[in-house]
């Protein structure tokens, strides 16, 4: 009985979720477009914002998920920076979005999620980059795209991990990720998430009401590095995202 009734929750989220996309986002989604057409980017950008922060407080709040954030006070303000937080689920970005509400940021995120439903569409508002990981020279150009949107001013965020990890200790770091440090000098956020994939990924597949963490780390000043410290920089964030996971450890 107890697992019909997950299961019976899990599918009237998901239909929740999905009414409200045809419902409430289509047509803002319709009309960020017809700005951008007319011209009118800073006006569709700050509608936009506005309207996936909305829809990913109504995945988070309607899948029943407590989403606790510590340590927004050390995100920089006056200028863009790369977070690099911990990848355990599908459930990081709608998390992600809902508890760096007062934030602007995009994703550099696989070319598979494109084809998520509704995902395509929200990745253009948030100016996303898609990367394909099983050609090398097209990742390459995603990282470049990467470095020039924080060039242009909008903070980015890259799941070093490069897959969902389905755990609360993060795997190895690829370096891919920081190479977008090497052209730009950008403050790089570390962020460490936790119980987020137990919404999802850790229960079979049924939405399950979790109270997920989100812990903003010490941001890293890149600017003054040098190649040798740029290079070494997914060890120093994978550490340091390792031993804020070790504070929870019996």
């Amino acid at each position: 009985m107890e697992n019909f009734k997950e299961k019976l929750f899990s599918y009237v989220t998901f239909g929740k979720v999905f009414g409200h996309v045809l419902v409430v986002m289509e047509p803002k989604i319709f009309y960020h477009r017809l700005l951008e057409k007319q011209g009118k980017q800073e006006k569709a950008d700050k509608f936009g914002y506005k309207a996936v922060k909305k829809w990913a407080k109504f995945v988070v709040k309607t899948a029943k998920v407590e989403v606790t954030v510590e340590g927004l006070e050390k995100i920089p303000t006056d200028r863009p920076v790369l977070f690099t937080p911990n990848h355990q689920s599908y459930a990081d970005v709608p998390v992600l979005i809902h508890a760096l509400k007062d934030f602007n940021f995009g994703f550099l995120m696989r070319m598979q999620l494109n084809k998520l439903f509704a995902i395509e569409q929200i990745s253009h508002i948030l100016h996303c980059v898609s990367i394909n990981q099983e050609n090398p020279r097209e990742g390459i150009k995603a990282l470049h795209k990467t470095a020039e949107q924080i060039k242009n001013g909008l903070s980015m965020v890259i799941f070093p991990e490069g897959k969902r990890g389905f755990s609360n200790t993060p795997d190895e770091f690829k370096n891919g990720a920081f190479k977008v440090v090497q052209k730009t000098g950008v403050t790089v956020v570390p962020i460490y998430m936790r119980d987020v994939f137990k919404i999802l990924e850790g229960s079979g597949g049924v939405i399950t009401p979790t109270h997920v963490k989100v812990t903003i780390l010490d941001p890293i000043e890149t600017s003054e590095m040098n190649r040798e410290q740029v290079k070494a920089l997914n060890e120093k964030v994978h550490e340091i995202i390792l031993n804020e996971s070790k504070k929870y450890e019996d």
